[in-house]
């Protein structure tokens, strides 16, 4: 999946909790960075901010961001 800072993506729960199985839930978070196959995330209100490197491979849709120079 091609994401880009700035994105909005949807995270699934797993990488949050510590599991190394999918859950049924997702995240909603915005893409601060990536780096190849790791993705840094901060997770969307109404959740508790949280900043984490994942894998890609944990985000289940995304959202471009509309305008590359868009703000993170």
């Amino acid at each position: 999946m091609d994401v880009q800072a700035g994105d909005r993506v949807l995270v699934n729960v797993a990488p949050f909790i510590g599991s190394v199985m999918r859950c049924d839930e997702s995240i909603p978070c915005k893409v601060l960075a990536v780096d190849g196959a790791q993705v840094q995330v901060r997770v969307e209100p109404p959740y508790r901010e949280v900043c984490l490197w994942l894998l890609s491979s944990w985000i289940e849709s995304h959202e471009p961001c509309r305008s590359r120079g868009c703000l993170v």
